[in-house]
């Protein structure tokens, strides 16, 4: 049997423990200062920091995403981690692998050394993050560094990496054949074959034919749709939770403030995924529209627009009932005010009649003795202050009726 050695590349989305705080300003003169401050890490450099102004060149991108790349040439020049916001980071690690015509045990082998070169770096990628704790990074981040040194991998897709020059043999078209058969488009197998195309980037499994390093448009396309593709099915998984937390915990404070953390996180992604496009090349944006329409992204988006209206319908529900706890016990207040005031203007009068009856002298300004004092003065007490009881009884009876209308 023939044996072929093919180069796989292959991008995982994993969870890491360093996230952008929600709303930070990335222009602001904090955060380029910690850019600045990443230099001084031999392990850690950023991407984009030749870019000096927002559409100087039509041929870069004017905006770089991503908040660093990690590599550790020390450990292996071929694992490099992406790092975005919310958590997320891209893993690209490239590999050579024996083919013995079973496409199936390939993608087999390429998965399992991805996992297994994963777990070798990410320590060591948790250490090189524990050493950006500093107070300036802990003004723009979330550092989640007590968790264990492991991570977890969202889904590994696997990158046939091919040359133009051996597409012609008949052991490099096989395996492109089976290699996309399942794919999205199967046909671009044929194409890539013919020249037709130089890549196929649909479904976990892609073809790149010529690899440009260290950057390739493709490549470069795919690492960031794999990021809004991970970091909204990680908005809709925290959407999720959120709305099972409103409907089935009972702490509503806690469950409140996830509603509105979830939507907002949620919300800020999608603004970030449509301002970001404009500052891409021509041809990046259009790759990254294809794949992502390969993978009904714009569905994936709806359904966290749905849960949106869902969250925001429980906030606003749970805001209402709060407003009407508040207004009932507001009206409980004014009642017992009320009552409060009527029995002690009721125990005043009582006391006032009775005293001016009494003592004849307190009322020599009058030209005769009140009618109504001398009236109230003559009625017993229980009945005064039943009559203040039923008295507040009728104003709470009014103030209902004018609530209702």
């Amino acid at each position: 049997m023939e044996i072929e050695q093919v180069s796989v590349l292959t991008i995982s989305p994993i969870y890491v423990p360093i996230e952008l705080k929600t709303g930070v300003d990335r222009s602001s003169v904090k955060y380029v200062s910690f850019k600045k401050q990443l230099k001084e890490h031999k392990t850690i450099f950023t991407s984009g920091d030749n870019i000096e102004k927002e559409y100087e060149s039509i041929e870069h991108d004017s905006w770089e995403h991503r908040l660093f790349i990690w590599q550790d040439e020390t450990l292996s020049p071929n694992v490099l981690f992406h790092v975005f916001p919310n958590n997320i980071a891209i893993v690209v690690i490239e590999q050579k692998f024996n083919y013995q015509d079973d496409v199936k045990v390939l993608e087999n082998e390429v998965q399992q050394y991805t996992n297994e070169q994963i777990s070798q770096f990410y320590p060591a990628f948790v250490n090189a993050i524990t050493g950006l704790k500093t107070e300036l990074s802990q003004d723009l981040f979330n550092f989640e560094l007590t968790n264990s040194q492991t991570t977890n991998v969202f889904w590994i897709s696997r990158t046939l990496l091919l040359r133009a020059n051996t597409l012609s043999k008949s052991v490099s078209q096989k395996l492109i054949t089976k290699w996309l058969n399942y794919t999205y488009r199967p046909i671009d197998a044929q194409e890539i074959i013919s020249g037709e195309i130089d890549c196929s980037l649909t479904w976990l499994n892609y073809v790149i034919v010529d690899l440009i390093h260290p950057i390739d448009e493709r490549l470069e396309s795919m690492i960031l749709a794999q990021y809004y593709y991970s970091a909204q099915e990680c908005c809709n998984k925290l959407l999720k939770h959120a709305i099972d937390s409103a409907y089935n915990s009972p702490n509503n404070i806690q469950t409140h403030d996830l509603l509105s953390k979830s939507r907002v996180i949620t919300r800020l992604h999608e603004v970030d995924y449509h301002e970001h496009l404009k500052y891409l090349t021509r041809t990046k944006r259009e790759y990254i529209k294809k794949i992502l329409e390969c993978w009904d992204f714009e569905q994936l988006t709806k359904n966290g627009q749905r849960m949106i209206v869902i969250c925001s319908s429980k906030i606003e529900d749970t805001e209402n009932k709060k407003r009407e706890k508040s207004s009932l016990t507001t009206d409980l207040l004014l009642v017992a005010l009320s009552f409060f005031t009527v029995f002690e203007l009721s125990l005043y009068l009582t006391e006032l009649s009775r005293e001016m009856m009494s003592r004849p002298a307190l009322d020599f300004n009058d030209d005769s003795r009140s009618f109504i004092l001398q009236f109230i003065a003559g009625i017993d007490t229980d009945v005064m202050f039943s009559s203040g009881f039923f008295l507040t009884l009728l104003l709470v009876f009014i103030y209902k009726i004018i609530k209702s209308r």
